[in-house]
């Protein structure tokens, strides 16, 4: 049911090749189911990082925690995505609190994989030579 209420109540966007769906910086006050089509997600340096394609749900950490996006992503095909607002997502969430639950737990995990990505590289930085040792 709480999928049906967001599916019904997000608003349908289309973006042509090349538009910004999020861009990083702004604040997340929606998120972005991408429906058909593809998006490159891209750091500051405009490199392409990644690429998202339909069922990938961009800026949810960002609405969620109404916090800014922390990439941007722009369409590299003609896209459509259902914008999911953050305060029709919580009240979803409160109404329905196992949906909830499984969300913050989603979001949990990839926390703590991404955690666990830092702590590898940081031994690894540990580990390495000095640059001083290259002279």
């Amino acid at each position: 049911m709480h999928l049906q209420i967001l599916a019904f109540s997000a608003v349908r966007q289309s973006f042509a090749e090349g538009d910004v769906i999020i861009k990083k910086g702004l604040k997340g006050g929606a998120a972005y189911l991408i429906l058909s089509g593809r998006a490159d997600l891209v750091s500051n340096d405009e490199a392409r990082i990644g690429s998202a394609g339909p069922g990938a749900m961009l800026g949810e950490i960002s609405m969620i925690g109404d916090i800014p996006y922390s990439l941007t992503a722009r369409a590299s095909e003609p896209l459509q995505a259902a914008r999911i607002d953050r305060s029709l997502f919580m009240r979803v969430a409160q109404e329905y609190p196992d949906f909830g639950a499984a969300v913050f737990g989603a979001l949990a995990r990839r926390l703590d994989v991404s955690m666990g990505d830092l702590d590898t590289a940081r031994q690894a930085f540990e580990k390495a030579k000095s640059f001083r040792s290259l002279l």
